[in-house]
């Protein structure tokens, strides 16, 4: 029997055991389990698709759904989306699947992501997969739009599938499926980051560099939250925003210049540059401005030029 008709009878005899449970029998999630567990085993009997790769895909990818606040159920979906993603390339020809991408023509590049599609019809009655099913299907949207098969932009894109994308063309990437040559995991790596924004959801990208060089969960979200105050504190450098503006200026005596290592909490700034850029304008130094300072400073490798008021009248 080909794969292709053993996971069609597999999935009609799943459909019809399980249609007149109710979906609030506790059976029924022990029956998905099991479903989703041996379809992905017969999706890898597959002589062409790697027998353990969807298990190493669904693992990382909730990895990195854990340190976002994201439901039991979302990660549910992502797990057995993670474990199904390959579902549609079992229609595919061997050529495509021994092809690596940037190789392929145009029209075989579109036929190929449309395994995506073709896993989603597969799965498609099958209500309690419902969110999974979406995920893989959406599999290869692009953050900048320009993905399949919806064109879907940034957050229009699920999460579930922003985090699978990241994790499974990493590790195309690793195998050659990409670009036809084996890579090491920096080379591999590189092409994420390279692709940030246009590719891939950057906030992903950082938080699966770090999984990779082992963070743990905690360590990961406290890394998450300190790079969000980063971006914060960036976005306002960049537009040279005004902190803590007072009506009126502080008056002194006499204004001057000090290092980084210098600025202390209580000290009254005159004013912090980056290049040309304003950070701040007449403050009270506090340690948030201190932290941020000195993230900036590392991030943008750039000293800023600290100007403070050396005593107050």
């Amino acid at each position: 029997m080909k794969i292709e008709e053993k996971v069609n009878q597999y999935i009609k005899q799943f459909k019809n055991a399980t249609e007149h449970l109710d979906p609030a029998d506790g059976r029924l999630k022990k029956l998905d389990i099991d479903f989703v567990r041996k379809l992905s085993r017969i999706i890898e009997t597959h002589p062409r698709i790697k027998n353990g790769q969807s298990k190493r895909i669904a693992e990382q990818a909730l990895i990195i759904a854990s340190v976002f606040d994201m439901s039991a159920e979302e990660k549910g979906d992502i797990l057995y989306a993670g474990l199904l993603i390959q579902l549609g390339k079992i229609s595919l020809p061997d050529r495509l699947l021994t092809t690596p991408f940037y190789s392929m023509s145009m029209v075989d590049k579109y036929r190929y992501l449309g395994h995506a599609v073709d896993g989603e019809v597969l799965l498609r009655g099958l209500t309690q997969f419902k969110g999974a099913i979406t995920l893989i299907r959406h599999q290869h949207e692009h953050y900048n739009g320009q993905g399949f098969p919806d064109s879907l932009v940034e957050h229009n894109i699920p999460f579930g599938s922003r985090i699978l994308s990241v994790v499974s063309d990493y590790l195309a990437y690793l195998e050659g499926a990409m670009t036809g040559k084996v890579m090491f995991a920096d080379a591999a790596l590189s092409q994420l980051i390279i692709q940030k924004e246009s590719h891939y959801d950057p906030e992903i990208v950082d938080v699966f560099v770090h999984v990779l060089r082992g963070a743990t969960v905690e360590e990961l979200k406290e890394i998450r939250v300190k790079a969000k105050l980063l971006a914060v504190a960036t976005e306002q450098w960049r537009k040279g925003l005004v902190l803590n503006k007072r009506n009126k200026p502080l008056s002194t005596s006499t204004i001057v210049e000090i290092a980084l290592t210098q600025l202390k909490l209580g000290m009254k700034v005159d004013s912090i540059y980056f290049g040309s850029e304003p950070y701040i304008r007449n403050c009270i130094v506090d340690q948030s401005i201190i932290d941020n300072v000195a993230a900036l400073t590392k991030n943008n490798g750039k000293n800023p030029v600290i100007k403070i008021f050396l005593s107050m009248k």
